[in-house]
């Protein structure tokens, strides 16, 4: 979990202070030709964290015509980072700037601490957000007089599956093969009573299924990331929908031992989406209050209807920490073990980019943490009630 960074001043050089040290630095003899040798992208940034000069390959990677494009941009606008929007004075000054992994490099660079971090950021693109992975370099260095920050940035993808595999699907997968040979011999064990036989095939049961599930969500987010995802929309009950959801966690699925209980509900409603997606996000949703339930506390769901949609929510009685809040949703941010985290990134996926939907969340200590899937409401369903 990255902790938050105190945020450095938000004020930006003039345009015309920007032009006069870009001006500086297209004098410096084969600087250019060094920057654009570089096997990454590289940029050279200004005390105000503004770029000034660029290589190639990372004004073709802007989409930029050329160099001028970018100047006075900071590296969250060059990138199209998605919370780059989220104050008035852009990059750098929002509340997600405190835990971004590529705007702590370049902070500590200009305190005096050269450093390299893999980072992902969320890119506002045609298609939505997409996570983008980078290694991301940083280094102060004095040009004619000035102090300047070189970054360098490099595609992390490769790394970062390869982390992924290594650290979570890799030892999850071991210990649940371990957990299913055992159970395998308990349960075909002469010497053991027929009721703990039976026992242990129900528990053998779960633990084949959870194997199953993880195999099938890592290829099913590779799937969704590149945008090859085959869903079937089709009309379903809000009730069981969420019973089944509930449902799937037998067998011995709960983390502790620990239950969900079903709120009452006013009405059922119709939803159009892909019963088998949606149950998959409601499980993620399940999953993490469970993992995070009080040793008090209880985990609710439920659902509510409204005109056009119904929100199904899960809610446990704990407060998120601020900065765990802000990196819920990215992708690979988990506050467990490195290479986990990417139940609640996969259901926000499913959910806005494939079911027609939004997933939030709300987390104050008074009330705890609710996260709420909205889908629409089957429309025909919709109208007839509303005739009625």
């Amino acid at each position: 979990m990255r902790n938050p960074i105190p945020l450095p001043p938000s004020e930006r050089a003039c345009a015309a202070d920007v032009q006069a040290q870009a001006s500086l630095l297209a004098e410096v003899p084969f600087l250019q030709r060094v920057l654009d040798a570089l096997p990454s992208m590289a940029m050279l940034l200004n005390p105000q964290r503004q770029l000034v000069f660029a290589s190639r390959r990372l004004v073709e990677f802007a989409g930029a015509e050329g160099t001028d494009d970018l100047l006075g941009l900071r590296l969250g606008e060059i990138l199209g980072c998605a919370n780059a929007t989220g104050s008035p004075s852009g990059c750098g000054t929002t509340s997600n700037c405190t835990v971004c992994g590529p705007f702590s490099v370049i902070a500590d660079a200009q305190l005096g601490y050269a450093e390299t971090q893999t980072c992902s950021i969320v890119r506002h693109g045609e298609a939505g957000n997409v996570p983008l992975d980078i290694e991301v370099s940083a280094t102060v260095i004095e040009i004619s007089g000035h102090r300047f920050t070189l970054v360098c940035l490099a595609g992390a993808e490769d790394r970062v599956r390869r982390d992924r595999l290594q650290h979570s699907i890799f030892p999850q997968s071991l210990a649940l093969v371990v957990e299913i040979e055992a159970l395998t011999r308990s349960a075909t064990d002469d010497a053991a009573t027929p009721e703990a036989r039976g026992h242990a095939l129900r528990l053998l049961a779960g633990a084949s299924k959870r194997l199953a599930r993880l195999a099938h969500m890592y290829n099913e987010l590779a799937a969704a990331e590149a945008g090859r995802l085959a869903v079937a929309l089709r009309s379903v009950s809000a009730q069981d929908l969420l019973s089944q959801a509930v449902g799937d966690f037998a067998s011995g699925e709960m983390p502790g031992g620990a239950e969900i209980r079903l709120d009452p509900f006013a009405e059922d409603a119709a939803v159009d989406t892909d019963p088998e997606f949606a149950r998959k996000v409601l499980w993620e949703l399940l999953l993490n209050a469970l993992q995070t339930e009080p040793p008090k506390g209880g985990v609710s769901a439920g659902f509510h209807v409204s005109e056009g949609y119904v929100d199904f929510y899960v809610h446990n009685p704990g407060e998120m920490e601020f900065s765990v809040q802000l990196q819920v949703f990215s992708r690979a941010f988990s506050t467990r073990a490195p290479g986990r985290g990417y139940g609640a990134y996969f259901a926000k996926l499913l959910t806005e980019r494939y079911l027609e939907g939004s997933l939030s969340f709300r987390s104050v200590a008074e009330e705890g943490t609710t996260f709420t899937m909205r889908l629409p409401r089957t429309r025909g369903a919709q109208e007839g009630a509303d005739h009625d």
